[in-house]
């Protein structure tokens, strides 16, 4: 009798436990897109609308304006959008990766799309978290990014026909950076003779 019951408290346990796990499986995983550029998570995203000299050539008679740009989830849902009051020519803006109320976005796909006279264009970037040694050292030299890794991207094409978003890092010197992962950032060169 004691053998059975076990037997049955054993099954039921191990039923549970079944169905716990068949539930977190069922969970749909995050569709990463074809293409995206990284950037650590709080890091101002720099982008501008290039205009190919071809697309101006074939369009002679088409000027081609922006009237805002807007941040998007891979849902669709809108996280962040500037409307111009008056078309302006095509330039350079900067998502500091919040959203319509200043609050920073969560790590994950955004699309960053650029609304025109003739139409839209889209980029996505992939916001990645930092972890607590991988401080991100951005100075003026990209090569002082030593230490951190995991930061892949992988470029969309461009069209040298149509209008395309180009995404890269603002410029800035931050200094230091994480002393326990990267080091202090900066160059420094003495010229001359210094006193002894």
């Amino acid at each position: 009798m004691k053998r059975a019951v076990a037997l049955i408290l054993g099954i039921g346990v191990f039923g549970l436990l079944a169905a716990g796990q068949s539930c977190t499986s069922c969970a749909a995983p995050a569709t990463e897109p074809s293409c995206y550029t990284a950037f650590w998570q709080g890091e101002e995203i720099c982008f501008e609308l290039v205009v190919p000299w071809y697309f101006c050539c074939s369009c002679c008679d088409l000027k081609l304006q922006v009237t805002g740009w807007r941040v998007v989830t891979q849902d669709g849902n809108v996280v962040y959008q500037e409307i111009f009051p008056a078309p302006v020519a095509p330039g350079k803006w900067v998502w500091k990766q919040v959203d319509t109320l200043g609050n920073p976005v969560a790590p994950g796909y955004y699309k960053i799309i650029v609304v025109t006279t003739t139409g839209e264009y889209q980029n996505t970037v992939k916001i990645v978290a930092k972890s607590e040694c991988c401080q991100p050292c951005s100075c003026c030299f990209p090569f002082f990014f030593f230490g951190c890794w995991g930061l892949s991207s992988k470029p969309c094409a461009v069209s040298w026909c149509s209008p395309y978003i180009k995404l890269y890092r603002c410029p800035t010197c931050v200094a230091p950076c994480a002393p326990s992962c990267v080091g202090p950032c900066g160059v420094t060169i003495y010229l001359g003779v210094g006193e002894p």
